[in-house]
């Protein structure tokens, strides 16, 4: 692969550090009554762990932190993003 093919890789996985995250946590809004924190923690964590072997540390970490204000923003009482 040459220089610009590991670029947009990169590209493409700090994007997606952000971007899965947010669908994830989305996705769990409609259920969120329903469902622990502890248990939408851990559905979180495995879109940051899938983000993070897909791209490097800096997507693991991105996502991660991407991760924790989603969760605090659509799952954590009292809900702001209704």
């Amino acid at each position: 692969m040459s220089g610009n093919a590991y670029r947009l890789r990169d590209r493409a996985a700090l994007l997606a550090a952000l971007l899965v995250p947010f669908l994830v946590a989305l996705a769990l809004v409609p259920i969120r009554t329903d469902l622990s924190a502890t248990n939408a923690a851990l559905v979180l964590v495995v879109a940051v762990v899938a983000v993070a072997a897909v791209g490097t540390r800096a997507a693991g970490a991105l996502a991660a932190l991407s991760a924790a204000a989603w969760f605090d923003f659509f799952l954590t009482e009292p809900y702001s993003g209704s």
